[in-house]
Protein backbone atom coordinates (compact mmCIF):
# COMPACT_ATOMS: atom_id res chain seq x y z
CA UNK A 1 0.00 0.00 0.00
CA UNK A 2 0.94 3.39 -0.36
CA UNK A 3 0.16 6.66 0.05
CA UNK A 4 0.95 10.05 -1.98
CA UNK A 5 2.42 13.38 -0.76
CA UNK A 6 1.78 16.71 -1.70
CA UNK A 7 4.32 16.48 -4.83
CA UNK A 8 2.13 13.01 -5.87
CA UNK A 9 5.28 11.04 -4.72
CA UNK A 10 4.00 7.74 -3.71
CA UNK A 11 5.04 6.88 -0.10
CA UNK A 12 5.59 3.02 0.35
CA UNK A 13 5.21 0.86 2.98
CA UNK A 14 8.68 0.00 2.72
CA UNK A 15 9.19 3.77 3.68
CA UNK A 16 6.79 3.67 6.88
CA UNK A 17 8.83 0.19 8.05
CA UNK A 18 12.35 1.65 8.06
CA UNK A 19 10.89 4.84 9.72
CA UNK A 20 9.34 2.54 12.50
CA UNK A 21 12.47 0.66 12.24
CA UNK A 22 14.78 3.88 13.34
CA UNK A 23 12.42 4.83 15.39
CA UNK A 24 12.98 2.13 17.57
CA UNK A 25 16.51 2.15 16.87
CA UNK A 26 16.83 5.14 18.43
CA UNK A 27 15.04 4.43 21.66
CA UNK A 28 17.24 1.33 22.10
CA UNK A 29 20.26 3.32 21.74
CA UNK A 30 18.90 5.61 24.56
CA UNK A 31 18.20 3.09 26.48
CA UNK A 32 21.45 1.34 26.10
CA UNK A 33 23.52 4.43 26.86
CA UNK A 34 21.52 4.99 30.22
CA UNK A 35 21.45 1.24 31.73
CA UNK A 36 25.23 1.55 30.71
CA UNK A 37 25.57 5.22 32.48
CA UNK A 38 23.60 3.57 35.67
CA UNK A 39 25.49 0.32 35.62
CA UNK A 40 27.80 1.15 38.24
CA UNK A 41 25.50 2.81 40.40
CA UNK A 42 23.61 -0.49 41.31
CA UNK A 43 25.93 -2.43 42.45
CA UNK A 44 26.41 -6.35 42.18
CA UNK A 45 23.45 -7.90 40.68
CA UNK A 46 21.97 -11.47 40.54
CA UNK A 47 21.04 -12.56 36.58
CA UNK A 48 17.68 -12.29 37.93
CA UNK A 49 17.11 -8.73 38.93
CA UNK A 50 19.76 -7.67 35.70
CA UNK A 51 16.82 -9.80 33.59
CA UNK A 52 14.12 -7.51 35.63
CA UNK A 53 15.92 -4.29 35.08
CA UNK A 54 16.84 -4.99 31.42
CA UNK A 55 13.22 -6.27 31.01
CA UNK A 56 11.88 -2.81 32.85
CA UNK A 57 14.05 -0.93 30.30
CA UNK A 58 12.76 -2.69 27.51
CA UNK A 59 8.75 -2.12 28.66
CA UNK A 60 9.01 1.37 29.18
CA UNK A 61 10.82 1.93 25.93
CA UNK A 62 7.51 -0.46 24.44
CA UNK A 63 5.04 1.76 25.88
CA UNK A 64 6.73 5.29 25.05
CA UNK A 65 6.59 4.22 21.24
CA UNK A 66 3.30 2.21 21.18
CA UNK A 67 1.38 5.81 20.16
CA UNK A 68 3.96 7.43 17.49
CA UNK A 69 4.50 3.56 16.04
CA UNK A 70 0.69 3.16 15.73
CA UNK A 71 0.35 6.34 14.41
CA UNK A 72 2.46 5.76 11.90
CA UNK A 73 1.26 1.99 10.86
CA UNK A 74 -2.35 3.87 10.56
CA UNK A 75 -1.26 6.67 8.68
CA UNK A 76 -1.75 5.20 5.05
CA UNK A 77 -5.12 4.04 5.70
CA UNK A 78 -5.65 7.28 6.68
CA UNK A 79 -4.43 9.07 3.44
CA UNK A 80 -1.93 10.83 5.95
CA UNK A 81 1.51 9.11 5.54
CA UNK A 82 3.72 11.81 3.91
CA UNK A 83 2.60 14.21 7.21
CA UNK A 84 2.88 11.52 9.61
CA UNK A 85 6.27 10.41 8.55
CA UNK A 86 8.06 13.90 8.36
CA UNK A 87 6.41 14.61 11.74
CA UNK A 88 7.85 11.54 13.56
CA UNK A 89 11.08 12.30 11.40
CA UNK A 90 11.67 15.85 12.71
CA UNK A 91 10.44 15.23 16.35
CA UNK A 92 12.91 12.23 16.69
CA UNK A 93 15.43 13.47 14.41
CA UNK A 94 15.28 10.27 12.32
CA UNK A 95 17.60 10.25 9.54
CA UNK A 96 15.53 9.48 6.21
Amino acid sequence: MTSTNTAGSPVSESEISATLASLRECFEGVRRDVMQRVRGRLGNLSADQEKVIDSLSHGIIDKVLEAPMAMLRNASARNQSVFVLETVRRIFNLRT
